[in-house]
């Protein structure tokens, strides 16, 4: 089956689109390109940095309509150097890793944009990796998913700052822990925007035809950055009260920070879960999931992970297969019957439901559709495991 949306009651992170951590653990991400197509979460641990040296002195906090810091580059391996901001000029600084799978998928995108604004803007990216001929190596290997030499796939400016000075400056100053991250500057030197480089067209064609917001931006940027650190000591409360079993205070916990910043999917599929297989009241756990529903009715993302975490997380006795169909069915009623990956989950709404041949019409139609090869290899398996178990039925 294919990896779909879960959120499970061990989860305590919130993730939106697909990056490399910056700090710790042992596993390699690589995630969707596309910040539209990425799941709400994609549970996949992040991917650490190598152990380097960073400069002794703390940076100064950077935000949005901060004066852009100085950049300090040690090695220029293609495209233009410069060594300050030129008065008028937009740049995109974007810090990246040849070992992070959403840098790697990001790079034609950012190609394009580079193409797109051509003089207007001057993109660079900066990999803070210890060697470089870590860089250059990485820049004569060809792409497996293209076919194309990733020289050819990074055609804007490419940098290696090995010992972080620009790094720090930028991402540790602006609290930022994951790749891949870019940083726009404005043509009057001032951080204008910071975030994932699959979300910056908007804002980037805003700043250079200059009817970017910059005061709103700052304040968003700042409201976001008080989330995220309420978010750290929220993760620390769960973890607390999920391992002493105490799922009052866990929902309470969540209930709190929602209060305080917001409806969040995510965590409401994590009270989902809580109610079910933490406290095992299923009618408290559906009646909330239909809250859920009614909240997130036109949002055909959320109708696909409730209904796959349903179909594909829980037993059988926690199952309610009927409202797994509903939303699944709404999710497709939104999206025209032509997303391959609700159709996905509505085949298997069909199959755990015993309705066979319904699950493998539906199952055909997003094998059909599905043009990403290592999802139409799963899709594909699935359908295969449904005919090959209809066969042995009927025999």
């Amino acid at each position: 089956m294919h990896n779909q949306f879960k959120i499970s009651i061990a989860t305590i992170t919130c993730i939106s689109i697909a990056a490399c951590n910056t700090t710790q653990t042992t596993e390699t991400n690589t995630g969707d390109a596309n910040p539209d197509s990425v799941p709400m979460a994609k549970l996949v641990a992040p991917t650490p940095l190598p152990e380097l040296e960073t400069p002794n002195s703390e940076p100064s906090p950077l935000a949005i309509g901060d004066n852009a810091p100085a950049i300090s580059i040690d090695h220029w391996v293609k495209g233009e150097e410069f060594d300050s901001f030129a008065d008028g000029q937009v740049y995109v600084m974007e810090f990246w890793a040849t070992w992070c799978g959403p840098c790697i998928t990001s790079m034609p995108h950012l190609s394009s944009l580079q193409a797109q604004y051509g003089d207007a803007v001057k993109f660079t990216g900066v990999s803070s990796e210890a060697e470089l001929q870590t860089v250059t190596e990485f820049l004569t290997e060809t792409n497996s998913s293209d076919g194309e030499q990733n020289w050819d796939r990074m055609g804007y400016t490419v940098a290696v700052d090995p010992d972080r000075t620009t790094s720090t400056a930028y991402m540790k100053a602006a609290g930022q822990n994951g790749i891949p991250t870019a940083f726009i500057v404005d043509g009057n030197g001032k951080v204008a925007w910071i975030g994932h480089p699959m979300s910056m067209d908007g804002p980037l064609a805003e700043i250079v035809d200059g009817t970017w917001d910059l005061a709103s931006a700052a304040e968003e940027f700042e409201t976001e950055q008080k989330r995220d650190l309420a978010m750290n000591n929220f993760r620390m409360s769960l973890r607390t009260t999920q391992e002493d079993g105490d799922w009052d205070a866990y929902i309470g916990a969540i209930d709190a920070f929602v209060a305080e910043f917001g409806d969040d999917a995510q965590l409401d599929n994590m009270k989902f879960d809580a109610l079910l297989k933490g406290k095992k009241d299923n009618a408290a756990a559906y009646a909330w999931a239909d809250t859920m529903m009614h909240n997130n009715w036109d949002n055909s993302s959320a109708m696909n992970a409730m209904a796959w975490n349903i179909v594909d997380r829980m037993p059988a006795n926690e199952q309610d297969l009927d409202f797994a169909l509903k939303i699944a069915l709404r999710g497709c009623e939104l999206t025209t019957y032509e997303d391959p990956m609700i159709l996905d989950t509505l085949a298997r709404c069909y199959w755990e439901l015993g309705q066979k041949y319904k699950a493998i019409e539906w199952q055909k139609k997003a094998v059909s559709l599905v043009d990403d090869s290592s999802m139409s290899a799963s899709m594909t398996a699935t359908l295969n495991e449904y005919n090959g178990s209809l066969a042995n039925v009927d025999q």
